[in-house]
């Protein structure tokens, strides 16, 4: 399976990058910098190689240690191991914020669903746990429901 990674996110990363240099013509002057549809299709295939290569790289890894997952220490192991030891520090610190980023919102999701299970609590302490009126609705619901 040969896939291209989307034009527009590599058009998007690659004009960030550009946007962040320092880009002044002849005369001192700011300008922003056009990409060639040649340009963007390199980038493209120079990363999608790149990850091959790193991917690769990081599954020998993980069958040395007689695992079958790739892990993203394997990953971070392949980068160094392939020469790529100045971006493995950046590679890191972004793999570190994404992960307390997704523990976040895990944690964030585990309190929301507490809340929710809280108030169907709520609702059965209340009462002797059956209501009557409840099991009526749904039913009225399932009726109004229309077939797929």
């Amino acid at each position: 399976m040969d896939e291209d990674l989307p034009r527009a996110h590599v058009k998007r990363i690659v004009k960030s990058k550009l946007n962040a240099l320092d880009n002044v013509d002849a005369k001192g002057q700011a300008f922003e910098p056009n990409i060639q549809k040649d340009a963007l299709t390199a980038h493209g295939e120079c990363a999608k190689i790149f990850i091959h290569y790193i991917t690769a790289t990081a599954n020998e890894i993980c069958r040395d240690h007689r695992r079958q997952t790739v892990s993203a220490e394997d990953v971070l192991r392949a980068i160094e191991e392939c020469d790529f030891g100045e971006i493995a520090l950046e590679t890191r610190a972004a793999l570190e914020t994404w992960q307390r980023s997704a523990k976040r919102k895990r944690d964030e999701k585990k309190e929301d669903e507490g809340d929710d299970a809280g108030d169907e609590k709520d609702g059965v302490a209340d009462g002797d746990g059956e209501d009557a009126g409840d099991g009526e609705q749904n039913e009225a619901e399932d009726a109004e429901e229309p077939n797929e």
